[in-house]
């Protein structure tokens, strides 16, 4: 069987009808949706973007030895295996950091293509003056916006945008090969990840007559510092624009699939890497990234639902579509499930070769590998599908990376199967130990509103998360502490990476990245803001 594996970045769950009760325009994943296996507890393993792609060609939960990084050698990866056993392989994609600055993720792949231009993408070196869509400091690092609109400058119309290129560059990909035996293509779009910027006429699904600024790559922190209430409807209408025109050029690839007659032994997957925050929790963004004085501050907020849970289909030549599945799953489960899809049900003799281009051209170095299937953390979803188990895990855990042991990186979210999560809160400073980032000072965390201290939420009540019962339940959440730190046990963490982890804190700190100078900052904290709620829920 062929595998399409389909990820749309930044991609919010409960933009999706079959997820939420929605105003987002999405008819084309919508009809997908009817035809594949819709997975209703699908959550990440690592966070962001770039662990979240290492977790799904490892099958592991790559957050307990490796970080935001290039594609590290000794990883066996899921193309590797598929061009091993036969499977032409290829990744097409428009997500610069998977290929930019040699991160390499395109390595065990047979072909490639990279689709330029988004984000931090330096492609085009004109126009040179750019006009920034809003105020500096309502802008998160202005030269990558530039950048975006001197990428941008060219486009003619809707099939410019990078989602449109990606998907026909995919469809052509099809065509030609159409003949292969069995063959394996991962279609990586960035979008809808800010800049937001979709086609007029999808923005205006949305909203209409707006005249004033555009924060579309907005600073990640406590939105009434940055922006109007004004323009932060904006930058919903904006992103949900974007979610509109993804489905529309999905659907695209769906109709092309369907038009060359590979429905019948092809398996579709959709799936994203992690949400995003629209005002929920007070914030804007997945994290607080924000610029003040010319110093960069960073800190990992709180894993909310709107960021650790993502949409997951699955359709399936010969199992019947329109199904729900409530099991837990995650990331990690994507590598042995695509094998099994594929029919390498046993993989204990897949073994080969891997070539590193040594000393010049032509010159190689070799290494030989031999993949472990006990050695991965993922667990098809296959059982789950054909009704031979119920249960998948009864705990996922979603986690920042445990390399840098300061609150800065190592908060995480542990969901149970009876539906509490606990919010881990990261290594208080006194504690973290080695492995911290160079250039890091520690501030008041109160200025930055991003919580430190654990939290407890019963989300069959409290689906919002907005009422911590961590005070009337601490017994319960040491429970929950204790299986995250056994199953991190079990996957193999290394004891440097638990020792701030085997305690539940009651404080925190938030970090400053500056590159130079032992200052301790202290920030004036923002006014006190109503949670927000995501205007197309209703």
């Amino acid at each position: 069987m062929n595998v399409i594996f389909v990820m749309a970045d930044s991609f919010r769950y409960d933009n999706l009808s079959c997820y939420a009760a929605t105003s987002v325009k999405t008819p084309h994943l919508d009809r997908f949706a009817q035809q594949a296996i819709v997975f209703d507890n699908a959550y990440i393993g690592s966070f962001p973007t770039v662990p979240n792609r290492l977790d799904t060609m490892s099958g592991l939960f790559s957050f307990i030895n490796y970080q935001w990084q290039p594609l590290p050698r000794e990883i066996i990866t899921l193309p590797q295996l598929l061009s091993a056993s036969g499977f032409i392989t290829q990744m097409i994609v428009d997500t610069p950091h998977l290929i930019g600055e040699g991160f390499n993720y395109c390595r065990d792949f047979d072909g490639w293509e990279w689709v330029r231009g988004q984000e931090t993408d330096r492609w085009m070196t004109a126009p040179r003056e750019v006009k920034l869509p809003a105020a500096v400091h309502k802008l998160r690092t202005p030269e990558i916006i530039k950048r975006h609109y001197r990428n941008s400058a060219w486009w003619q119309g809707e099939e410019d945008h990078f989602v449109a290129r990606t998907m026909q560059t995919a469809c052509r990909w099809l065509e030609q090969n159409q003949d292969q035996e069995k063959f394996f293509l991962w279609v990586d779009t960035f979008d809808p990840h800010e800049p937001w910027d979709p086609p007029q006429n999808y923005l205006e699904l949305y909203e209409k007559g707006y005249t004033g600024e555009e924060p579309n790559y907005p600073q990640y922190c406590f939105w009434r510092d940055v922006m109007s209430e004004a323009e932060l409807n904006h930058n919903r209408a904006l992103y949900m624009g974007e979610v509109s025109l993804v489905d529309r050029w999905v659907g695209v690839l769906l109709d092309k699939i369907d038009e060359l007659g590979m429905a019948e032994d092809t398996a579709v997957i959709f799936v994203s890497d992690h949400g995003f925050l629209f005002g929920e929790h007070g914030h804007i963004g997945k994290s607080y990234i924000r610029e003040l004085n010319g110093r960069m501050f960073y800190e990992a907020i709180p894993m909310y639902d709107d960021i650790r849970r993502i949409p997951l289909m699955i359709r399936i030549p010969g199992e019947r579509g329109g199904r729900r599945i409530p099991a837990l799953v995650q990331t990690p489960d994507l590598m042995p499930t695509i094998l099994e899809l594929a029919g390498l049900v046993s993989t204990e003799t897949v073994g080969g070769q891997s070539r590193t281009q040594a000393l010049q051209c032509g010159v190689f170095d070799t290494q030989d590998w031999q993949f472990k299937p006990e050695a991965i953390h993922g667990k098809s979803l296959m059982p789950l599908i054909r009704g031979e188990t119920a249960r998948n895990r009864d705990l996922v855990i979603c986690s920042n990376t445990l390399i840098h042991h300061s609150p800065l990186l190592a908060k995480c979210a542990v969901v149970t199967e009876d539906g509490w999560c606990l919010h881990h809160a990261g290594v208080y400073a006194a504690e973290r130990g080695a492995g911290g980032l160079a250039g890091v000072r520690l501030i008041d965390s109160a200025a930055a509103k991003i919580p430190t201290a654990p939290a407890l939420y019963n989300l069959a009540a409290d689906p919002d998360e907005e009422q911590d019962v961590l005070a009337a339940n601490e017994g319960l959440a040491h429970d929950i502490h204790q299986r995250y730190v056994k199953f991190l046990e079990e996957i193999g963490a290394p004891e440097q990476h638990l020792t701030g982890r085997r305690k539940l804190l009651r404080t925190g700190s938030c970090w400053l990245v500056t590159g130079a100078g032992p200052v301790q900052q202290r920030l004036q904290p923002p006014p006190v803001s109503p949670t927000g709620r995501y205007a197309c829920r209703s």
